[in-house]
């Protein structure tokens, strides 16, 4: 059983979905994360490096098949097409308003500057319950000089098979003992 992602099982997951789908259709998916996102009693702002493109798109269509708004920001249409302090600006108010905040633990995303400000905001803002973190890639349950994650729950995907992902099959795990289904997550 999976409890993180890896890239590999990602790029299977992927490329299964393409074959099934056709690349057409999973185009169509990622094309409506490209509009600015309602606040919702489901949505989570995706906090990642914009180095992770690609398996930001592969998050994005695993979450499509759980049925749950992410937002994106290089996806929206309203942000800025150059950095600068209306980028911030918009980025907070989305943290603020996103029911959830998910940060995208790669090794990327934890030499970020952005990704480590966005944490902070969302640290400063939301509570406990709405944080978590998912991780990519094996984690050795050490951070290496980000040893702050260990204050966020995590993600895991209970199954052997992306392929056969649902949202009885995503978990938040607070502790050993305290792990809660997506769902609940959502929507506490």
């Amino acid at each position: 059983m999976e409890k993180h992602l890896s890239q590999n099982s990602l790029q299977k997951f992927y490329s299964k979905e393409i074959k099934s789908r056709g690349k057409e259709e999973i185009e169509n998916i990622l094309a409506k994360k490209r509009r600015t996102e309602k606040d919702s009693r489901k949505s989570i702002f995706l906090c990642h490096s914009h180095l992770d493109k690609t398996i930001v798109s592969k998050i994005a269509l695993l979450f499509d098949k759980v049925d749950f708004d992410i937002y994106i920001d290089w996806m929206d249409k309203g942000m800025p097409k150059v950095t600068d302090k209306n980028t911030a600006l918009m980025i907070r108010d989305k943290i603020e308003h996103c029911h959830k905040f998910l940060f995208l633990a790669t090794s990327r995303g934890l030499q970020s500057k952005w990704c480590d400000w966005e944490l902070g905001i969302a640290y400063s803002i939301k509570k406990e319950n709405e944080l978590a973190i998912l991780p990519i890639q094996s984690k050795s349950g050490k951070w290496n000089g980000s040893e702050y994650l260990n204050l966020f729950p995590e993600m895991e995907f209970n199954i052997t098979d992306l392929d056969q992902v649902d949202i009885t099959a995503v978990k938040i795990r607070f502790t050993e003992k305290n792990t809660v289904p997506l769902e609940k997550w959502l929507l506490d």
